[in-house]
């Protein structure tokens, strides 16, 4: 009889949903500080993973291939659950004999992005609260409150303004054309997906985020601060300029952007001047390019990459606490707008029973 492997059912049910999960900034963050902390202490590489196999995902599959002979970063690459920048970095240090460096350059550009993630959050977080607030009460009014009324006025013979009149006819839409509106909902929901999963309608996506009046202020920072991060830790970690470039090329997220920092690259293999590139991209942050080119002038541009990363961190968060000021009375507006106006289809009949009493 042949044996059966009971260890799947020994597995903690975590780790079965989360085999094939990525990891996160936040725990990228804290294994790649850890990793520097125990590599700079003298511990070596498969101790060190030993050490913190069982708190991150993942990394069973690397030990198991540093343990086969591999290196990290090829270990890391084909583990699954890692990005392949962490990959491309690790290279770097194991080359340069520098890893426990690298790592802690990792853990503070994955901490960077974290801090940036959690920024736009809570940027968002109050408006959408509110306006989570503000349709759930819209249409309890309009669906509960409002038709209570109505009973009441068509039995005093009371004409019905126009507004509630016309909030009713909303109010038995819900009620009774709930069969179309949840297809149609469904649909609104599908479509934009559909449209970013082709490649055509992703690209027209990812062009308004980038020229769109309102949508580039904030798209165009998030784009700038993600180049200044990278390439400030690949140039600290001692990469070419141009092979830099080719590195945050690969691992943005807009494949716009993706292209033209290929052209840079291309650019600068034929002996182009890097900051006059820059400068030819609209959306290139115009300080950061005048930082390239002291970089280029002086021959140091780790350094100059250091403070446009100083500077694009803060005006960063800058743009997220004006977003939150400018945001929060926008919405409050809003809210006391669509309340009033339910408000005031509920009492305009009220004054015109009143004027029948009297």
């Amino acid at each position: 009889m042949k044996k059966i492997d009971k260890s799947f059912w020994n597995r903690d049910v975590r780790d079965l949903l989360n085999k094939n999960r990525k990891t996160s900034p936040k725990e990228l963050t804290e294994l790649c500080r850890q990793m520097a902390f125990m590599l700079e202490a003298g511990v070596s590489l498969k101790g060190a993973i030993e050490v913190l196999v069982e708190r991150y995902n993942g990394l069973q599959t690397v030990l198991d291939m540093i343990m086969r002979g591999e290196s990290l970063s090829h270990s890391i690459e084909n583990a699954g659950n890692f990005p392949a920048f962490m990959s491309n970095m690790c290279r770097i240090g194991e080359v340069s004999d520098n890893l426990p460096q690298v790592m802690a350059h990792l853990a503070d550009y994955y901490e960077q992005i974290q801090r940036t993630k959690d920024e736009i959050s809570s940027a968002l977080l109050y408006p959408a609260i509110v306006t989570a607030i503000m349709l759930i009460t819209t249409i309890v009014a309009v669906t509960f409150v409002l038709p209570q009324y109505a009973v009441i006025f068509a039995a005093s013979g009371v004409p019905l303004p126009a507004l509630t009149q016309w909030l009713l006819d909303v109010s038995n839409s819900l009620t009774t054309g709930w069969y179309w509106i949840l297809p149609t909902f469904i649909l609104i929901l599908i479509i934009p997906v559909a449209i970013f999963r082709n490649s055509t309608g992703r690209k027209a996506f990812e062009y308004a985020l980038l020229y769109m009046p309102v949508a580039r202020v904030v798209y165009r920072r998030i784009v700038n601060l993600h180049i200044v991060q990278a390439m400030t830790i690949l140039l600290q970690s001692g990469m070419p300029l141009e092979t830099s470039v080719l590195a945050v090329s690969r691992i943005s997220n807009n494949s716009i952007v993706k292209q033209d920092l290929q052209k840079v690259v291309a650019g600068l293999a034929e002996g182009a001047v890097f900051w006059t590139q820059l400068a030819a991209i609209a959306y290139i942050d115009p300080l950061l390019t005048s930082m390239a080119r002291v970089g280029d002038e002086t021959g140091d541009m780790p350094k100059s990459f250091k403070y446009a990363h100083i500077y694009s961190s803060h005006q960063f968060k800058q743009m997220t606490r004006r977003m939150n000021k400018l945001v929060e009375p926008i919405i409050t507006l809003i809210l006391g707008l669509v309340l009033g106006v339910v408000m005031l289809s509920i009492i305009l009949p009220t004054f015109a029973l009143t004027d029948l009493a009297i």
